[in-house]
């Protein structure tokens, strides 16, 4: 049983969340709560310093305890929209408790750390805990290796305009994948070869062929929880993509975004299986802390000479570390084990939203649509007949307060696509998945009643 102070502040604090009182009013004094409760007056002063502490409530001396300003309140999006359309989950639906207690402890840890060091590699405390933490997912490094980013894309964007050891000047990309990065190669003037992933991975044989004959650079993948696809490789094409890399001289950019949060026995990380030389690590906790954006990047060590001049370079044009709060912030979640309770409660919510989706699955063949993925992570794909039209179908569901985004998006151009909407969960709930794909389906039975009806026009 909980404290009695304790069970006062979370009733209190329930009240306020419902509404009973106004921003800015004034809650009942000591005195009403210990009559209300019958506590002494210290109980009920403990009850308030809770409510304090959780930034709910402020006191005025000789007048009381008041409600923090509705302005303090975190932003609700609209309930009569659905939202499957974006990848970031939504702020209010973290434990902000334990983000406060991070806060307060990361400003210490700034006020003993360099700029200059935070500003090219990281901070040096984080660097030196950051192996520790790796090694717990097979991928061993020093903090030499380690630079500390704003996320994946300022790594990305790096590797990109570096010149590597083995000459060549050839991206290689998964088809599907990571839009952002896709128009950043071509906004870019990259050179890009795509090769087709499906729910079964790629074509490994496909694959060999590409880095025999062309001049891959590197080969950019996204092993786990792919995005769009929500799909995650096997262990054995892992393996078999690291050999390949080593056999011909070809890099490796393995952008391990959700690998914290993990479902099945996929195999441990590319880097893993490889020979340390021609693999690039890529690791970001954005979807995992979303209030922070940062990411972190293992570099082998005859790059770093290499990386470390171009991040130099990219201060010109953009920003490539992130603040120290933001660094600080992350060490006392690691350090404090408050990252994987997180994480387990990430999960958690996360698997009950993706068995809920799954269900629906079964039924996209009634119209002859099809689902890829349902693996691991926020994403999967609807694949749409042929007789659909993507842009007007995507529309039709924006007007009924249903936003996907369209897979057109998704791949860098018309060789590869395959038509289809991608569906992230990270901003839904079990209820809105059940109501938002049945809504999906309907829109799939007006396009097909109107082909069956076109069918038929044409044949009379």
């Amino acid at each position: 049983m909980k404290p009695a102070y304790e069970q006062i502040a979370d009733d209190i604090e329930r009240e306020i969340r419902e509404g009973r009182f106004r921003s800015g009013e004034r809650l009942p004094s000591i005195r009403e709560v210990c009559a209300t409760y019958r506590v002494s007056k210290n109980t009920a002063v403990n009850a308030y310093d809770i409510l304090k502490s959780k930034h709910l409530v402020y006191s005025i001396p000789q007048s009381g305890c008041y409600i923090l300003e509705q302005r303090l309140k975190v932003e609700r999006p609209s309930a009569t929209v659905i939202d499957f359309s974006r990848g970031n989950p939504l702020l209010g639906n973290v434990y902000t408790p334990d983000l406060k207690h991070c806060l307060d402890r990361a400003i210490d840890i700034c006020n003993t750390n360099s700029s200059d060091w935070h500003e090219l590699y990281g901070v040096p405390s984080l660097r030196k805990l950051l192996p520790k933490y790796l090694a717990d997912f097979q991928v061993f490094t020093t903090p030499e290796n380690i630079f500390v980013n704003l996320g994946v894309q300022q790594a990305l964007n790096i590797l990109h305009n570096m010149s590597f050891p083995n000459k060549k000047d050839v991206i290689l990309i998964e088809q599907p994948t990571y839009r952002y990065y896709s128009n950043y190669l071509k906004s870019n003037g990259a050179k890009i070869l795509g090769i087709p992933r499906e729910q079964a991975g790629i074509d490994i044989n496909l694959l060999e062929d590409l880095f025999k004959k062309e001049k891959i650079k590197f080969f950019y993948t996204v092993p786990n929880s792919h995005n769009p696809l929500g799909t995650c490789y096997s262990k054995a094409q892992r393996k078999a993509i690291a050999q390949l890399a080593e056999k011909y001289d070809v890099y490796v950019v393995e952008d391990d975004y959700f690998g914290d949060v993990l479902f099945g026995d996929h195999g441990d990380p590319i880097y893993s299986y490889g020979d340390f030389k021609h693999h690039i690590y890529l690791k970001s906790f954005i979807k995992i802390i979303p209030w922070i954006r940062i990411g972190i990047s293992v570099i082998p060590t005859h790059l770093l000479p290499l990386f470390t001049e171009q991040v130099r370079y990219s201060y010109y044009n953009s920003y490539f570390s992130p603040s120290l709060v933001s660094q600080s912030t992350l060490e006392i979640y690691i350090r404090s084990n408050l990252l994987h309770k997180h994480v387990v409660s990430l999960k958690k919510e996360l698997a009950l939203r993706i068995e809920c989706l799954k269900t629906h699955f079964a039924d996209a063949a009634k119209y002859g649509a099809a689902w890829v993925g349902g693996e691991s992570g926020f994403y999967c794909y609807l694949m749409l007949p042929d007789y659909i039209n993507e842009i007007q179908f995507v529309e039709n569901l924006k007007r009924r307060g249903i936003l996907v985004t369209p897979g057109a998006e998704c791949f860098f151009n018309e060789q590869y696509y395959k038509k289809g909407i991608r569906i992230s969960v990270a901003r839904t709930n079990v209820s809105e998945i059940n109501r938002g794909i049945l809504e999906i389906y309907k829109e799939l039975s007006r396009h097909s009643s109107k082909n069956n009806h076109d069918i038929v026009s044409l044949t009379l």
